[in-house]
């Protein structure tokens, strides 16, 4: 099965009809796996497995916020999706951001996406108007999902042109859109100082709310001089920026 079809027939299985109901510890005892919490140097999780038994190790620094569930919920998923990985799954940072393309992380990351955020309650909560990093965090505390999680999930569910963008040490290091966003930005960009996001990485103070930039100030694109683009831009770590970007549907 499908990484997003077997997390809903669990969810059907378990008979969970509300965000609160969704306890990631449980759902892994449900299937004969241990949590620990442990000091981990280069990985955030670790599966450790039998055919019909296993271990999930999680990283002490995931546990700063909600991101030890969605960790659990990654490794679950291996544990669910990968049965012939019969020794262990080391997953690191890289891994369980990594939403683009194929392969087991991915899958991985798919399953803990639709397990902690089922598209039936989630889909719903995402039509808002002009959209900011305020309403991602609304949904993450109802959903005790990390903001850079819900970010991703919530781009993909909301009827406005929006978009996340991941950026590290001054440069974007991923990214994901809504269909109708309009603003084509690379992997790799160097953080510009017309941003809220570079300014954030230059170690200037910026306000908690969304502001109105230029869409060349993202975009070497076309479009972009056309594009008033607002933007709400948080420090997620020491070094890394997440950005949420908006413009009007055209």
């Amino acid at each position: 099965l499908g990484a997003v079809k077997s997390a809903r027939q669990l969810i059907a299985a378990l008979r969970i009809r509300h965000p609160k109901e969704i306890d990631v510890e449980l759902i892994a005892a449900h299937h004969d796996i241990l949590v620990r919490r442990m000091r981990m140097q280069h990985e955030e999780g670790r599966l450790l497995r039998t055919a019909k038994h296993g271990i999930i190790n999680v990283s002490d620094h995931a546990y700063g916020s909600n991101k030890w569930r969605f960790v659990i919920a990654h490794e679950i998923g291996h544990f669910i999706q990968h049965p012939d990985n019969d020794n262990f799954e080391a997953c690191t940072r890289g891994d369980l951001s990594n939403y683009a393309g194929s392969g087991r992380e991915t899958e991985a990351n798919d399953f803990a996406s639709e397990l902690l955020m089922p598209a039936a309650l989630f889909k719903k909560r995402c039509d808002r108007n002009r959209p900011s990093l305020r309403d991602v965090a609304e949904i993450a505390e109802e959903f005790n999902t990390s903001l850079t999680a819900t970010a991703l999930r919530f781009v993909r569910f909301s009827p406005e042109p929006c978009a996340v963008v991941h950026s590290t040490d001054g440069a974007v290091d991923w990214l994901d859109w809504s269909s109708n966003f309009q603003l084509a930005i690379k992997k790799r960009t160097r953080l510009d100082s017309r941003t809220y996001a570079g300014d954030l990485s230059a170690g200037k103070p910026v306000d908690d709310r969304p502001g109105q930039v230029d869409g060349e100030a993202w975009s070497n694109s076309r479009d972009a001089a056309d594009l008033d683009i607002f933007e709400h831009s948080k420090k997620v770590s020491p070094r890394s920026v997440l950005t949420f970007l908006w413009h009007a549907d055209r």
